[in-house]
């Protein structure tokens, strides 16, 4: 345990946060969503190879937001799983294609992130946001992805200098 560590990555959650949070303020859209925070957590605690970095975390994301919305369209089209389950109907036609959508997405998102080597983890619930119908419009897949780019290019541009000008950079990524 490094409690510099610690307090490092913690700071840099906050400085991701709210940078992507101000924008959600500014614009009014979703460019917080909780897949990102995974990704963000990979960004402030250290490098991870196969899971951290502009390759992975944008990769898998957009992966995952494209075949999510193809799920979507194809299988769930306009249901929104928080209607779905708040009826609590046995084997109800909504939640039925919804399992589709959301496992058609996840298997896609899969042997797609594995064929570019993308892996990025965090993705697979990025594809289940989408596919369940909580953020299924083209707007909100360009957003997921500009989001992710914004944040992965924040880390980048400004996280990473600040950590080198102070020295708290994490030692030991987990």
């Amino acid at each position: 345990m490094s409690v510099r560590d610690d307090l490092s990555a913690g700071i840099n959650v906050i400085i991701h946060f709210t940078f992507l949070g101000a924008i959600a303020w500014a614009t009014g859209r979703p460019f917080l969503f909780p897949s990102l925070g995974p990704s963000a957590y990979l960004l402030a605690t250290g490098e991870q190879p196969r899971a951290e970095g502009a390759y992975h975390v944008i990769g898998g994301h957009a992966i995952a937001a494209v075949f999510g919305l193809l799920a979507y369209v194809v299988f769930a089209d306009g249901l929104l799983v928080t209607d779905a389950f708040t009826r609590a109907e046995s084997f109800s036609p909504a939640v039925g294609r919804l399992a589709v959508s959301s496992t058609v997405a996840m298997v896609l998102t899969t042997v797609g992130m594995l064929w570019s080597d993308t892996n990025h983890a965090a993705a697979c619930a990025t594809t289940l946001i989408v596919a369940l119908g909580l953020m299924s419009t083209p707007l909100d897949t360009g957003i997921i992805v500009a989001s992710v780019v914004l944040l992965v290019g924040f880390h980048g541009k400004v996280v990473e200098p600040l950590q080198d000008h102070y020295g708290v950079e994490p030692r030991d990524a987990r």
